[in-house]
């Protein structure tokens, strides 16, 4: 069978839009795309629909700029969704049709595609190339870059407990700098308002490195009971660990604002062993397909009955 999506490279902005025309045109009736935004330098933001039904969850990749291994995961998974519904094959032991039947799953790939062409290309394709040099102290490396174009952490950017989010270099950074307040930037306010625009029963973020879940954020009650259920399900799936946070976890990131204010479960995915701060290996992709290629059908299927 001949695949649109080649995860086996180094995978670009431009591939991911020739990547979603092909999709869009191979399967018309299942696959709704949208362009919910765009970053600073004008790249468009897409999330992808896949499915029929009413109840919704959310799954986004690359928040952070060198971490765009996610994004070839997530469009795999679109890709690979979309031939079992059209073939009516199921997945691990999952009836892809039946589900996407009565559920959607939206997928922003690349929440932060800026970032990810100046890890990828370097600075030379920006339009502030001088500042950002001066940010990466000079070098002309920026594998180990995490933040967008302006310097700002996007995964530091929601408001959840944004004024006491820790360790935060108060300036532009490669890094951990939240910005100048919450949702500054544009790609994170498109996410914010795209989530705020739906009502998803669940949402992920997949990031990179550490084969780890985080799950619980500061919820209690019902939502913790949901969350810890479903955080099991994924780590059964994938065999990556639970973080339990501390009584005072560092907030800002879009999963914990999800748990936060929508009061629904959110996770945050890091696939990949740990490799430091630089982009997975490509050869890892294998082992992180075979890991979580049955998460997002998984939680769509969680989603059919609420919660």
């Amino acid at each position: 069978m001949d695949r649109i999506v080649n995860p086996k490279q180094v995978y670009t902005y431009e591939q991911l839009v020739k990547d979603i025309t092909k999709l869009k045109q191979k399967f018309p009736d299942l696959i709704q795309v949208e362009v919910i935004g765009h970053s600073i330098e004008n790249r468009k933001l897409y999330a992808l629909k896949l499915g029929k039904g009413d109840r919704e969850i959310f799954i986004n990749g690359a928040h952070h700029a060198r971490e765009w291994l996610t994004t070839a995961l997530l469009m795999v998974m679109v890709e690979t969704y979309s031939e079992a519904f059209k073939n009516n094959q199921k997945i691990g032991g999952f009836d892809v049709k039946e589900i996407l039947s009565k559920t959607s799953i939206w997928f922003v790939p690349m929440v932060n595609p800026d970032g990810v062409a100046l890890v990828q290309n370097g600075e030379q394709t920006m339009s502030n190339a001088n500042q950002l040099l001066e940010l990466n102290n000079g070098s002309k490396d920026f594998s180990s870059w995490k933040a967008n174009i302006h310097g700002v952490d996007l995964n530091r950017q929601y408001p959840a407990d944004w004024e006491n989010i820790q360790n935060d270099p108060g300036k532009p950074a490669s890094a951990m700098y939240k910005g100048p307040s919450p949702l500054s930037e544009p790609e994170t306010k498109s996410i914010y308002d795209f989530t705020i625009a739906h009502n998803f029963e669940l949402a992920v973020a997949y990031h990179s490195s550490g084969e780890e879940i985080f799950w619980k954020y500061r919820s209690n009650g019902d939502l913790l009971r949901q969350s810890k259920k479903i955080a099991d399900m994924i780590s059964k799936k994938t065999g990556y660990s639970l973080i339990f946070p501390g009584p005072n976890p560092s907030g800002g990131g879009f999963t914990d604002w999800f748990l936060d204010s929508l009061k629904k479960p959110g996770f945050t995915i890091e696939i990949s062993p740990l490799v430091g701060p630089r982009p997975v290996p490509i050869s890892f992709f294998d082992k992180i397909w075979n890991e979580n290629k049955e998460v997002g059908i998984m939680l769509a299927k969680e989603a059919v009955n609420p919660f």
